[in-house]
């Protein structure tokens, strides 16, 4: 499919926010005026979380600020687009990443404890979004052992904020 019409039909079709997100993330890798990309290449792009994130990220403060908008909310509409649910692999894997490596220190060290307890707060509330995200509870099995060790590390955090 060639990108100008891909991005013609999100244009037409679509929020402007959308569409200002899919320009943006194709302009980065591609001639959007002249190149194409099969259906499959095209969906890999918008789909996998880290990437659309990553290729989004310098413009964040435009979707936030001229468009009132979230980027979730965008990602949630090009799943749609793609006939793929949002709550997926790769939004599991980029919300694990998130909070896998969290060294206890980083919380305990800091001084101001009403900073402190929103930090920890933002931690717990990442580790609930994972826990509560359909992806997660249809694969509960084969991934809760993922999830060990940074509720291991939130109990760890929380006990010796309380204990200082």
């Amino acid at each position: 499919m060639k990108l100008a019409s891909f991005l013609k039909d999100i244009k037409e079709n679509e929020q402007e926010v959308v569409y200002y997100c899919c320009n943006h993330l194709l302009s980065k890798k591609f001639d959007v005026e002249n190149d194409s990309l099969d259906d499959n290449e095209l969906k890999e792009i918008f789909v996998d979380y880290n990437n659309f994130s990553k290729l989004l990220n310098d413009s964040a403060g435009i979707i936030y600020k001229k468009y009132e908008a979230d980027l979730n909310d965008v990602y949630k509409i090009i799943c749609d687009k793609f006939h793929e649910d949002y709550d997926n692999k790769y939004l599991f894997d980029f919300r694990l990443a998130r909070v896998i490596n969290q060294e206890p220190a980083q919380f305990l060290d800091i001084e101001d404890k009403d900073t402190q307890e929103t930090v920890i707060q933002k931690f717990e509330d990442k580790i609930n979004m994972i826990l509560s995200s359909k992806y997660y509870n249809d694969n509960k099995n084969t991934l809760s052992a993922e999830l060990i060790l940074p509720q291991r590390t939130l109990e760890l955090i929380k006990a010796a904020a309380k204990a200082s």
